[in-house]
């Protein structure tokens, strides 16, 4: 349990195992910390300890450099603390923002000459060495091991919050939005969402590109809720199982194309009924995610899913109404508003729809909180498959989501 009152502290262990060796010693070093429900923060630490910036050690030889920098008061619990400037493993660190509870950890710090956390972690907490782009020839970079003492230590800038889409870093992770909202109109006054992604197969090297490597099952299932009613029954229900390829990063850039992800695979859509009210389809999509400007500041996506039917038994004229394409555009910023619309239009006539949100954390009104703040407002065509060829009043919503 280290110290969340107090600037964290990560410390670059240098040694020299063979021979003569020469290190790169950077100025900066960037970490991701992420909470559970909650989207990562970057955090910029700052080099505490002088010297030089590159250094020399003889066999035998070591050094070891401080850096700190502060983490977010939103940030609650077990946290993961990740290098992404070097290749090192991550950290899990309970964070106690119990001032009263830290003044006593931190006088029994400073009465020992090692402090019980720094030692812990400079044992258990190992990294390997990396490479970084520029350094003179002949040097290595620091290996590192990293820990997190309590000792109050100097403050470093603010921290820059990271693109949402780093919890994809996660086995099980976020797959589309989740959330609840209600409206006013009957018959489809609420609805929500749960939507999921599951990496089958977890490769060796984490940043493989292999289709094995990459592979996931993922499931969404959507609800139409109707609360007008006196039963309160469920108007429509959509389940949606997929099986995909799916990177996060492709490693594309371009002048303003900051990141290119991809996602391709299969996908059964069907409402689970029978008889006219059987709603069923099965496709084949591609799905790429263009990140335009900073991903850590304002920036926008744009989202395109191509699919081709495969069967559509149950509704042959379903393209007619929904096409065969969705896009997703948004604009936004990790830790602030984001703007969303999801449009499609049919092959026919002026079918279309449009389903927008706007969307603010709710850990910047309420710390400790997760999620977001949601207004959604759909109109159009089928916004559940029961309902693909008709076109119902538009509905305004407010609610949670948990996911964006």
């Amino acid at each position: 349990m280290v110290d969340g009152t107090q600037p964290l502290v990560l410390n670059l262990l240098v040694t020299a195992d063979a021979g003569v060796r020469a290190y790169d010693i950077p100025e900066t070093l960037e970490i991701t910390a992420s909470a559970a429900m909650q989207a990562p923060v970057q955090v910029i630490m700052r080099r505490q300890t002088a010297g030089q910036s590159v250094i020399r050690l003889r066999r035998g030889e070591y050094r070891q450099i401080a850096y700190t920098g502060i983490l977010p008061p939103t940030l609650r619990g077990v946290v993961r603390i990740e290098p992404t400037t070097l290749n090192a493993a991550p950290v899990l660190v309970t964070l106690n923002l119990d001032p009263a509870t830290t003044a006593g950890v931190r006088a029994a710090n400073r009465a020992s000459e090692t402090p019980p956390d720094t030692a812990s972690a400079a044992r258990n907490t190992s990294v390997e060495p990396v490479t970084v782009p520029g350094q003179e020839a002949g040097h290595d970079t620091a290996d590192s091991m990293a820990h997190v003492p309590v000792t109050p230590v100097a403050t470093a800038p603010a921290n820059v919050p990271a693109a949402s889409d780093l919890q994809d870093e996660g086995r099980l992770s976020f797959f589309d939005p989740m959330y609840l909202a209600f409206g006013q109109r009957g018959g489809t006054n609420a609805k929500f969402q749960l939507s999921f992604k599951y990496r089958i197969f977890q490769a060796a090297t984490p940043t493989s590109k292999g289709p094995i490597d990459n592979l996931y099952f993922g499931y969404t299932q959507f609800s139409l809720w109707d609360l007008s009613s006196e039963s309160k029954p469920f108007y429509d229900t959509n389940y949606r199982p997929s099986v995909f390829y799916y990177l996060p990063d492709t490693g594309v850039k371009a002048g303003i194309l900051s990141r290119l992800a991809f996602a391709g695979g299969l996908e059964h859509e069907s409402n689970g009924r029978s008889g006219t009210e059987s709603r069923s389809i099965n496709t084949v999509f591609i799905k790429p995610t263009f990140y335009l400007g900073d991903l850590n500041s304002w920036h926008a996506t744009v989202t395109p899913k191509l699919y081709y039917y495969l069967s559509k038994s149950d509704n042959r004229d379903i393209a007619d109404y929904r096409g065969y394409a969705d896009l997703r555009l948004a604009w936004g910023k990790p830790d602030s508003w984001e703007l969303a619309a999801t449009l499609r239009k049919g092959t026919k006539g002026s079918h279309y729809s449009a389903d927008t949100q706007v969307s603010y954390p709710l850990a910047q009104l309420l710390p400790g909180t997760a999620g977001y703040l949601v207004l959604s407002y759909f109109t159009g065509y089928g916004e559940s498959l029961l309902d693909y060829n008709r076109k119902r009043a538009s509905q305004v919503r407010i609610g949670y989501s948990i996911s964006r």
